[in-house]
C-alpha cells in the first residue's frame, strides 16, 4: 500500500505534463515575420522606409543564413493579439537569434533592446526550453501592432525558411513556462537517462583506476565527464550545474568539452589497445593528434575571451568536427587492416557509432542523434573494458600457473638427485664389499626407477597409482640396500576412485626415508615394519606413514654433531604448500608420537 500514494503521483504527473504539451501550442502563438536582408548596417527609420516601399519579404524562400549580412524582421502581432484576446502586455519569444537588437516605443520615440546572449541584455531567461523572452506593453508597439528585429548570424547560419517567432500572454506565459515541448520533453529524458548511464561508469572507471592503476580508466572516465557536460545544453536544468547561469562561460565550456571529448577518447584507444606496444609508428599519430587538440583548446580558449561570436573561431571548431570524423574513418579501416586481437572490434563499432551520431548532429542540428551514438558507444566500450579485464586475468592466472608449474618442477628437480645420489651409493657399497647378486638386482631395480623417473619427467603430477609404483620401487630399493631390514605394506581403500587423482610426483617419498633412515634402522629387534595408508578425503587425499621405530625423541637424542637437516622435507612442504589453501606446515603436516614409532599425516591436494 505504501506504493499506491508514489504511483497516483506520477500518474497525475505525467498526465499533466502531457496535457500541457498537448494545450502548448494554444500558449505560444506562431508569428510570420517579413524580411529584409541588406549587407550593411541601416538604422531603424530606413528599415521601416523599406518596409513602406515594400522591400520586406515573406520568408518562405529564405534559406540557409549567410554570415555579414544584417537581417531585418518586420513583425506584426495585430492578427495574433486579436485572435488570443490579449490585453495588456505581451511576452516575446525571439527565437534563433545570438545578437542584435528589437525595436518598441519607449517614451514616444524608437527604443532598441538589446539582445546579447554571451553579454549584457535586455532579454529576460527561464531554465527552461527556449529560455529567452522579453515582456512589452501592447502600447509599446510601433504603429500599434509591429515591432522590428535586426540580427546578424555571426556563428550559427540557421535555415531561415518560414522563419517564425512567437508570443504569448502573461497568463499562458506564467502557465507554459513551467513546462517544455513534447520533443524537448523526450530530449531531455535522453539527456537525463545518458547522465545515469555516464555517471555509473564514471565512478566504475574511477574504481578500476584506483585498483588497477591503468590511466585508460581515468581517460574515459574523462571522456564520459565532458560528453556530460556537452549534451547538458539540452537541459538549462541540467545545464545549471555547469555554469548555465553565465553564459559566455557555459559557452567556453561546452565549446572546449567537444574538443576535449576527441582528446580522451584518443587517449583512452591508445592506452586500451596498447599501440605504444603493438603500433608504435600509429601511435605517433595519435600522440601527435593529441598535442593538435590541446592546441586548439588553447587558440579557441583565447578566441572565445576575446569575441563569442568569432566566426574563425565557429569554422576552427568545424575543420575540427570534418578532421576528427576523418581520421575516425580513416583509423577504424587501419585497426582492422593492422590489428591483432578481439579488442579492435569493441573499438571500431563504438567509434563508428559515435562518429555517425556525431555528423548526423552536425547536419541534421539534433543534438539527439549525438547522445543516443554516445550512450551505445559508452555501453560497447563498458563491455570492451569488461572483457580486456577478463583477459587481462586469463593472462595472469595462466602466467601464474606457468609460474607455479615451473617452481614445481623445479622443486622435484631438486628431489630426483638426491633419490639417484643414495641409489649410487648403496650400488657402490654393494660393488666395493664383492655383493654380486644383491648389487645386479639393485642396479635392475634402480634402472627401472630411473626410467620410470624419466618417463614422467616433462610430469608434475602423475596418477596415484603411478606415485604408489614409484613408492613401491623406492622401498624395493631401500629393502636391497639394508639387506631387507624391514617390511612395508600399502593400503588403499577399497571401491575408490583415488588410484586415479593426479598427486605431486614423488611427494611421499621424502616422509618414507625419514621412517626408515631415522625410525626402522636405528632400531635394534627385527620386526621393522612400515606401513602407508592412502584415504580419499573429497578435496585432498589423506596418507598416513606409520613406521614401529624408535620413536622421534629416540631419534633426536641420536643425531650427532654431523647431522644435517632432510632437504626433502623442507622442499616437500614447500611444494605442498604451494598446491594447497592450506598455509601453515601445521595444516598440510602432522606429526604423532605412538607407543612404539612415529605416525606422519600428509595432506594431498586433488588436482
Amino acid at each position: 500500500m505504501k506504493e499506491l500514494p508514489l504511483s497516483l503521483f506520477f500518474i497525475l504527473f505525467f498526465t499533466f505534463q502531457l496535457s500541457a504539451q498537448e494545450r502548448s501550442p494554444t500558449y505560444r502563438v506562431l508569428v510570420y515575420p517579413t524580411v529584409f536582408k541588406i549587407d550593411s548596417a541601416i538604422s531603424i527609420n530606413q528599415a521601416m522606409d523599406y518596409s513602406t516601399q515594400g522591400l520586406f519579404q515573406t520568408t518562405e524562400n529564405l534559406g540557409i543564413a549567410k554570415q555579414g549580412y544584417h537581417y531585418w524582421f518586420e513583425i506584426d502581432l495585430a492578427e495574433a493579439i486579436s485572435k488570443n484576446n490579449i490585453q495588456d502586455s505581451i511576452y516575446f519569444y525571439p527565437y534563433g537569434v545570438e545578437k542584435g537588437n528589437l525595436f518598441i516605443v519607449r517614451n514616444s520615440r524608437l527604443t532598441p533592446l538589446v539582445f546579447n546572449i554571451m553579454g549584457e541584455n535586455d532579454l529576460k531567461r527561464t531554465n527552461l526550453e527556449s529560455p529567452f523572452f522579453i515582456s512589452i506593453s501592447k502600447n509599446e508597439l510601433i504603429n500599434g501592432s509591429k515591432i522590428y528585429l535586426v540580427t546578424h548570424y555571426l556563428r550559427a547560419t540557421p535555415d531561415l525558411s518560414n522563419k517564425t517567432f512567437s508570443i504569448s500572454s502573461p497568463e499562458a506565459h506564467q502557465l507554459f513556462s513551467g513546462y517544455i515541448s513534447h520533443n524537448s520533453f523526450k530530449s531531455q529524458v535522453l539527456a537525463f537517462f545518458f547522465l545515469g548511464v555516464a555517471a555509473v561508469l564514471m565512478v566504475f572507471n574511477l574504481i578500476l583506476f584506483f585498483n588497477m592503476k591503468e590511466r585508460q580508466y581515468i581517460y574515459y572516465g574523462l571522456f564520459l565527464l565532458f560528453q556530460l557536460i556537452y549534451y547538458s545544453r539540452i537541459s538549462p536544468l541540467l545545464a545549471v550545474n555547469f555554469g548555465y547561469g553565465h553564459y559566455h562561460f557555459f559557452f567556453w565550456l561546452t565549446s572546449i568539452s567537444q574538443i576535449l571529448i576527441n582528446t580522451f577518447y584518443m587517449l583512452f584507444i591508445r592506452h586500451f589497445l596498447d599501440f605504444p606496444k603493438y603500433l608504435p609508428k600509429f601511435d605517433r599519430i595519435v600522440k601527435g593528434i593529441v598535442l593538435l587538440l590541446a592546441s586548439l583548446i588553447v587558440l579557441v580558449s583565447v578566441l572565445i575571451y576575446h569575441d563569442p561570436y568569432d566566426a574563425f573561431q565557429a569554422n576552427l571548431m568545424n575543420w575540427q568536427r570534418y578532421f576528427m570524423a576523418t581520421f575516425a574513418f580513416v583509423g577504424v579501416a587501419y585497426l582492422w587492416k593492422v590489428y591483432q586481437g578481439k579488442l579492435v572490434y569493441f573499438v571500431i563499432a563504438g567509434t563508428l557509432i559515435f562518429t555517425t551520431g556525431a555528423l548526423l548532429t552536425m547536419f541534421l542540428l539534433d543534438l539527439d542523434y549525438m547522445i543516443t551514438g554516445s550512450a551505445i558507444e559508452s555501453t560497447i566500450f563498458a563491455l570492451g573494458l569488461s572483457y580486456k579485464i577478463k583477459v587481462i586475468s586469463q593472462e595472469k592466472h595462466a602466467a601464474e600457473s606457468e609460474a607455479f608449474q615451473t617452481r614445481l618442477g623445479a622443486l622435484r628437480a631438486q628431489i630426483n638427485p638426491h633419490f639417484i645420489f643414495n641409489s649410487l651409493s648403496s650400488i657402490q657399497h654393494l660393488i666395493s664389499s664383492e655383493q654380486k647378486v644383491p648389487a645386479l638386482k639393485y642396479l635392475a631395480k634402480f634402472s627401472k626407477f630411473v626410467r620410470q623417473v624419466l618417463e614422467n619427467s616433462l610430469d608434475v603430477h602423475v596418477s596415484l597409482e603411478k606415485e604408489i609404483e614409484l613408492l613401491k620401487v623406492y622401498l624395493d630399493l631401500e629393502s636391497l640396500r639394508f639387506e631387507h631390514a624391514f617390511t612395508y605394506e600399502v593400503i588403499l581403500p577399497e571401491d575408490s576412485n583415488i588410484c586415479y587423482e593426479e598427486v605431486p610426483m614423488l611427494i611421499i617419498q621424502p616422509f618414507v626415508e625419514n621412517a626408515i633412515k631415522h625410525g626402522l634402522l636405528a632400531k635394534k629387534s627385527e620386526d621393522r615394519k612400515l606401513t602407508i595408508r592412502f584415504f580419499d578425503k573429497g578435496d585432498y587425499i589423506l596418507c598416513e606413514v606409520e613406521d614401529n621405530g624408535i620413536g622421534r625423541v629416540a631419534a633426536e637424542k641420536m643425531k650427532g654433531t654431523n647431522y644435517r637437516p632432510s632437504r626433502g622435507m623442507g622442499l616437500t612442504y614447500e611444494r605442498l604448500q604451494l598446491e594447497t589453501k592450506w598455509s601453515s606446515k601445521e595444516d598440510l603436516i602432522v606429526f604423532e608420537d605412538l607407543e612404539q614409532g612415529t605416525k606422519v599425516t600428509i595432506k594431498i591436494p586433488k588436482q
